[in-house]
């Protein structure tokens, strides 16, 4: 009986120490899990703002890069650019002469619309770039509205209505500029690629795109052969 009653409190002591560990570690368990779910709260905040401090870091060095690029592709592909999105200040600022700029590429006696018209299809895939020295030249292949087929049908329209009308010739410049915008914007008018070559020069240990007649026929294909065809 002595023995028996020595096992029972044997066993009851191991029970009591087991039943000790396990409230322990429900303990434990309680004050680890609040701090896990404030780690969990904090990082998905933490993250974000990371992401979008990269992000905008990675923006300003692409923005540098083409802006301040000695490479001849970056010059040209920052022209092309700004050219399609419109922003004719911005797109000066990769050419070697503003003024053949303003000549050459924006004629002042076209609106801005008409402006940003004539490059809102452009595309373009740079092939070779050569340099020598302080020159160099860029194969290209350009992608753009077919001036060919917009001219043509504006030299139409302009011919027939100057036939039905007596218009003076100022309202004539003025309908042929609406025609023009008509066929900038018709959808029917597909668009033409052609391969040129267009040449760069390093002005202050940056590449300027050289702005001449050779550049305006690859930005609007089909225009020298209109303009041959005329002459």
């Amino acid at each position: 009986m002595d023995e028996k009653k020595t096992e029972n409190k044997e066993k009851q002591k191991e029970e009591k120490k087991v039943e000790k560990v396990k409230t322990a570690k429900k303990e434990a368990n309680k004050k680890v899990e609040p701090k896990k779910d404030k780690k969990n709260k904090k990082a998905p905040w933490i993250i974000t703002a990371v992401t979008i401090l990269v992000v905008a870091l990675l923006v300003v060095l692409l923005t540098y890069m083409i802006v301040t690029s000695s490479d001849p592709k970056k010059s040209v592909d920052g022209l092309l650019m700004n050219l399609r999105e419109g922003e004719f200040e911005k797109a000066r600022e990769f050419v070697n002469s503003d003024d053949s700029f303003t000549s050459e590429i924006l004629d002042e006696n076209v609106n801005q619309e008409t402006q940003k018209l004539l490059f809102d299809k452009l595309s373009w895939k740079v092939i070779k770039v050569t340099e020598n020295g302080n020159e160099a030249t860029i194969e290209i292949e350009i992608t753009n509205k077919d001036f060919k087929t917009i001219l043509g049908n504006v030299m139409q329209k302009t011919f027939k209505a100057a036939l039905s009308s007596s218009e003076d010739t100022e309202n004539t410049e003025e309908t042929t500029q609406n025609y023009l915008i008509e066929e900038l914007k018709n959808d029917q008018v597909q668009t033409t690629t052609v391969t040129g070559t267009i040449n760069a020069v390093k002005q202050d240990k940056k590449w300027k795109i050289v702005v001449d007649e050779k550049l305006t026929y690859t930005l609007l294909p089909g225009l020298e052969e209109t303009i041959n065809s005329l002459s």
